[in-house]
């Protein structure tokens, strides 16, 4: 029996802007240099010691069940998590519970990744993820899971944000699965949120940010007694966090706003940078509901 594969589309947004404006050696250098560094986000979670201690845990051994391969394309990440073949797992309802972990796993491992993003460049992610079939080689993947996840970035995703295509909610063993992982690790604080708008799933970033220092969550209030310093630190991490994050929407929106002054006598061009406006305003609302209930992050709250 096999996991269910995870396949993930992620495109850069204003990428191509940055891009376009690299005019010199120096400024060249420089962001490939913020390429490499992305690059090598993605090897250090896969990196011999980890998988090291995943076969030493008791617990779930990501590497057991999965092959993972990833590969950056121009402005996009192409991730898949290709589930192996494992003689010992015959338990359907087991296999389920280890897929939506994988999937909790694979979120968590964005986190730096998309930090290092809108912190660096002010990229913010858009993408998809798909349950379907690809295989990734070198610079190259292929398979209807990576059309699947690219459809679902590119055509429903919308605004900056990283979604379940809409078929894996289809899936009501899985999604049950997820939803228990959620309740039983984070007091019901799912890695995923539900769009009210458009019913969408898509990848909770800030709302897990802020889970980690939740003290309401019985395992981190366990934690902090145990190790205050060590909660002390993740506090002054989850605050840079959310603070790079306000000021990169922040001057996201501003830089927007400023262009469309110029753009007074063309509708059409007007229209073009109104639609991406209201795609971060959308972005700004679901920092400001991530923090919400957090009075000591509310001097991050964006008008």
């Amino acid at each position: 029996m096999k996991l269910t594969q995870w396949t993930l589309f992620i495109d850069m947004l204003g990428y191509r802007d940055i891009n376009g404006a690299i005019d010199s050696d120096d400024k060249a250098e420089e962001f490939v240099s913020f390429m490499q560094a992305n690059r090598e986000i993605f090897s250090a979670t896969d990196s011999q010691s980890v998988r090291d201690q995943y076969a030493k845990n008791n617990g779930f051994d990501l590497y057991k069940y999965y092959e993972i391969s990833s590969c950056f394309v121009s402005d996009s990440l192409i991730i898949t998590y290709k589930p192996k073949e494992v003689d010992d797992l015959d338990n359907e309802d087991l296999a389920f519970m280890h897929s939506a972990n994988a999937l909790f796993i694979i979120a968590m491992r964005l986190q730096a990744f998309t930090f290092h993003c809108y912190s660096e460049k002010r990229l913010f992610l858009r993408g998809g993820i798909s349950n379907k079939y690809c295989h990734v080689k070198d610079n190259f993947a292929v398979g209807e899971g990576l059309v699947q996840a690219y459809l679902a970035e590119s055509k429903i995703a919308i605004h900056p944000r990283i979604i379940l295509h809409p078929e894996i909610q289809k899936n009501e063993n899985l999604m049950k699965k997820i939803d228990f992982i959620a309740k039983v690790m984070y007091r019901g604080r799912s890695i995923l949120q539900k769009d009210d708008d458009d019913g969408i799933y898509f990848i909770d970033h800030l709302g897990y940010a802020v889970s980690v220092i939740d003290k309401k969550i019985p395992m981190i209030g366990i934690s902090a007694l145990k190790n205050p310093m060590q909660y002390l630190l993740s506090l002054e991490s989850v605050d840079r966090y959310i603070a790079r994050h306000a000021e990169s929407v922040m001057n996201k929106i501003q830089e927007l706003e400023e262009k469309t002054i110029s753009l007074a006598d063309n509708p059409k061009e007007l229209s073009k940078v109104q639609s991406v406006i209201d795609k971060f305003v959308w972005l700004k609302n679901y920092h400001n509901r991530s923090i919400g209930d957090h009075d000591f992050l509310a001097k991050y709250s964006l008008k």
